[in-house]
């Protein structure tokens, strides 16, 4: 079965469009009187934002296959060492608290960015007549750049569970996005989980504000395939025996966790400006703009 990203971008923004409707016509979310005359303050039901986000982190290259060379050509094998990737994220998102401490949503978005290692040494063996033993191939002390551009449409499903206590609030946040590249082929699955524990001022004073620390897990496979000679690999490029060959990489982040630091402005109950700083060895910056209704 196949994804076709921008019909599905189209869909989403439509039922961002009939959920207000729907909301409206059945009262979501469930139990919201009954949560209120707790004192709890609830938000809006539906929201739809749009978001931008900036990442950057070290990679693992975990396999870099090779098909298509000559036959004389075996055990062929590319040592790399280090790897990075940075990426940039504009997201539509769509969500809707089904319960006063569960929300639902899907994501769609454009991804685009890059991922960097260096090729250390290429080694095999090159067999060119049967009764004959095979020559060795190897090339040493490399420091070639293997860089893949990644572009490409994103979408997923998420769910938030949260609960408070006074001014006192906690929240985990878990989602499953899946990204289609465009520039090369491959894709990229991306489960997310992040805990965040805050503070929210604005229950206790004239400021709007809620602010919160949190860790960030990632768990991020991506396979890459694309041709070897669109590659800029330097020195490497020039072996002939990969004139014509396909590569297949398959890639992982280097580190799982990292920090986060965020706080909320609500300019109204129906506008609000959230943003967030990720710091370790995942880098980020995110910020997005909340309507909700």
């Amino acid at each position: 079965m196949t994804f076709n990203a921008k019909f599905s971008l189209k869909t989403l923004s439509l039922a961002a469009l009939l959920l207000p409707s729907l909301v409206s016509a059945i009262e979501l979310p469930l139990f919201k009187k009954e949560a209120e005359e707790r004192g709890y303050t609830l938000p809006e039901a539906f929201g739809l934002s749009l978001g931008y986000m900036n990442v950057s982190q070290g990679i693992n290259v975990d396999s870099i296959a090779l098909s298509g060379l000559p036959p004389q050509v075996q055990n062929l094998e590319i040592g790399t060492q280090g790897g990075y990737q940075e990426s940039e994220i504009l997201t539509l998102k769509a969500d809707v608290w089904v319960l006063p401490f569960l929300n639902f949503y899907a994501i769609g978005g454009k991804l685009n960015g890059y991922s960097e290692t260096t090729i250390t040494s290429v080694k095999g063996d090159l067999k060119l007549l049967p009764s004959f033993p095979a020559i060795p191939i190897e090339v040493d002390n490399l420091s070639e750049p293997f860089r893949l551009d990644l572009d490409g449409y994103t979408y997923g499903v998420g769910t938030v569970i949260a609960g408070g206590y006074e001014s006192f609030f906690a929240l985990v946040d878990a989602s499953y996005t899946k990204t289609s590249l465009t520039v090369i082929d491959g894709e990229i699955d991306s489960i997310v989980v992040s805990p965040r524990i805050g503070w929210d001022f604005s229950r206790n004073s004239d400021w709007p504000i809620r602010a919160w620390v949190g860790a960030q897990y990632q768990n991020i496979e991506q396979t890459l395939t694309g041709n070897v000679k669109d590659l800029p690999l330097g020195s490497v490029g020039n072996l002939p025996f990969l004139d014509d060959a396909k590569f297949t990489v398959t890639q992982s982040l280097a580190n799982n966790w990292n920090s986060l630091v965020g706080a909320q402005y609500e300019f109204t109950p129906n506008w609000v400006l959230i943003s967030e700083l990720g710091f370790g060895q995942r880098k980020s910056f995110f910020v997005t703009l909340d309507a909700r209704f």
